[in-house]
């Protein structure tokens, strides 16, 4: 799907409904490595960050953007990530050309860095000669027998995008996985507009004899990379509804082309499959799981009908839109539905062995809401911050809101929820810390800095499984929440969470008077509050600005939300000092709040990565 692709599927599909949904309260656990690989996700392609932060990177590609995109990625348990390359007109080398520097970095260096493998859409927009576009249009000329092997079937559009392809391939080498070829070549929006609402289908004679040309050009760079048919949208081109998909897939596979290619010694090479792709990918858009899980069942045996049985399906888009709420505020409606089909569709996979078994990957559409100041497409799980007067996204690449649905996959793609109790004879093996009080164990990358900055009485204990959240390797426990971050040398490998901050976000506290400090407080410019007395005493004593940062109020009375019974409180950075005066005098005077159990129940600590 591009960006006006829904558009043309939703004429070809207006009869089309999501279906109801069903909703658990659990993650699917994940058994093997295979579950894993199922997670892709349709990325923000690196094409779009060029030259977006010209102070920072200028003529060049945005790699703080790049990397918070990657992180989040990693975060939510993606594996795959599916992104698209393009011709280059903006003047950053010859026009029609590919600025191999808007991809280099990524392919070669972050994605591997965070675990990703890449999907690479080969699509008509890469297709340009002479420094011109070749017309989608041309894709449907016949064979001309313009190549050095006459009999291939090609046209000047398809040799062109063979020669592209190639030369992709041969750059990048093992660092790109698989490729897809063409986006949507049954219902074409770029051939709908090319062809004036002429026509959308790109003829399967002539997708055959490209694909089988393009796989040639890419088994000879790269016999590892896995090559799929561009994904099948669901329906009738505008202008031929008397066939669909299916139909669409078998003239293909008895095409001339492809048969060339079964009875050639290629079919037989190592890593070559016998049919010129290794998967078939479909776009089934707008389809409840009741109605997509048997039609998956069918495209599967149509492969096997055609005597491939070595194909898997790849779903690479599939979505449903949602609108979010704010980041301090709880998902709405729309938003629950996008979580609920969302968990159906990869727990229904996931939980059935016959989908599992047929299915490679599954790919959402899409990882951020776009375009920003109009938003015409909400599929995203996360929508970004934008640039001020609505300029575009900000060029930190930040996420404004994470959609529940973000959170919905992570826990799928774990295997579990953040507070399901961990399985005790399991951590005994790892040597883990585990409370049988709470039902949880301190992760090794926690442990030392929990046991030295003070333990139990300071931090009080873990109350969750750790997640990745923000990008960083995140646990809860009743009065902290540890971040780990392996770019910092211990002990600063190790950081406490901006609870107070977090927690007090919707509030305003009155700033202290700096003329008019009274000479046993110390007044902190930063924040613009005081501290002194009994608080005082305890944050220079137990830990400091270290544990609890500075104070963000000055002391208040309110009711704790613990017991209901009101304290006297001063709110910091990452804590909540309460007086206790029935404990005058003893180590219990001055007791922190379960700030890390608070937020934890609020259950927004997800929603925003503004710390």
């Amino acid at each position: 799907m591009h960006f006006k692709v829904g558009s043309l599927v939703r004429i070809l599909f207006a009869l089309a409904v999501l279906a109801s949904v069903v909703r658990t309260s659990s993650a699917a656990p994940l058994q093997s490595p295979t579950d894993k690989e199922m997670f892709g996700m349709v990325m923000r392609d690196p094409f779009y960050e060029y030259n977006t932060d010209p102070v920072n990177y200028p003529n060049a590609t945005n790699k703080t953007a790049l990397e918070r995109q990657a992180m989040e990625l990693q975060a939510a348990g993606v594996k795959w990530v599916r992104m698209e390359f393009f011709a280059d007109y903006d003047g950053s080398v010859q026009a029609g050309d590919i600025n191999w520097a808007k991809y280099d970095w990524f392919i070669n260096e972050l994605a591997p860095k965070y675990g990703l493998k890449v999907l690479a859409l080969l699509n008509v927009g890469m297709v340009a000669w002479d420094g011109h576009t070749v017309r989608t249009i041309a894709f449907n000329d016949p064979p001309d027998r313009g190549d050095s092997n006459p009999d291939n079937g090609s046209n000047h559009f398809i040799r062109v995008f063979t020669g592209r392809a190639q030369t992709i391939a041969a750059r990048y080498g093992k660092a790109i996985s698989a490729y897809e070829i063409i986006n949507e070549p049954n219902i074409s929006f770029d051939l709908w507009v090319d062809s004036r609402n002429g026509g959308a289908e790109i003829k399967p004679e002539r997708y055959a004899a490209l694909i089988t040309n393009a796989y040639t050009a890419i088994k000879n760079v790269n016999s590892d990379a896995e090559v799929i048919v561009g994904g099948l949208l669901i329906g009738s081109p505008p202008e031929g509804q008397d066939h669909d998909q299916f139909d669409y897939l078998f003239q293909i596979y008895v095409s001339q082309w492809v048969d060339a290619y079964r009875n050639s010694d290629r079919a037989t090479r190592l890593g070559w499959n016998t049919v010129p792709w290794d998967g078939v990918a479909v776009h089934p858009y707008f389809l409840g799981t009741t109605q997509l899980f048997p039609l998956l069942r069918d495209f599967a045996r149509k492969l096997r009908d055609r005597g491939d049985h070595r194909s898997k399906l790849w779903i690479t888009e599939i979505g449903a839109e949602a609108i979010s709420s704010g980041p301090l505020e709880h998902p709405n409606a729309a938003e629950i539905d996008q979580a609920g089909y969302l968990r159906s569709l990869y727990g229904g996979i996931l939980a059935d062995s016959e989908l599992h078994s047929i299915i490679a990957h599954t790919f959402w559409f899409k990882y951020e809401d776009f375009v920003p100041g109009n938003y015409t497409h909400n599929y995203g799980l996360v929508r970004l911050e934008e640039a001020p007067y609505g300029a575009g996204y900000a060029t930190s690449g930040r996420v404004w809101v994470h959609k529940l649905a973000y959170k919905v996959y992570q826990e799928l793609a774990n295997g579990y929820s953040l507070t399901d109790q961990v399985d005790p004879v399991q951590v005994q093996t790892t040597n883990s810390l585990y409370f049988p009080e709470t039902g949880q164990a301190i992760a090794p990358e926690f442990a030392t800095y929990w046991q030295d900055k003070g333990g139990l009485g300071r931090f009080g204990y873990p109350i969750s499984r750790p997640v990745k959240a923000n990008g960083f390797l995140s646990q809860f426990f009743e009065r902290a929440v540890f971040e780990y971050h392996p770019e910092n040398q211990p002990p600063y490998n190790v950081l406490l969470r901006l609870v107070g901050n977090e927690y007090t976000q919707d509030r305003t506290f009155d700033k202290a008077d700096e003329s008019n400090v009274p000479p046993d407080r110390f007044y902190y410019p930063l924040t613009g509050h005081t501290l002194g007395g009994a608080f005082l005493a305890y944050w220079q004593n137990s830990g400091g600005l270290a544990i609890y940062g500075y104070p963000i109020s000055e002391e208040i009375t309110e009711v704790s939300p613990t017991d209901g019974q009101p304290y006297t409180v001063q709110y910091f950075e990452r804590n909540r000092f309460e007086y206790h005066p029935e404990a005058a005098g003893t180590p219990f005077e001055v007791q922190l709040g379960l700030l890390g159990a608070n937020i934890l129940k609020e259950d927004l600590w997800w929603r925003s990565n503004n710390q």
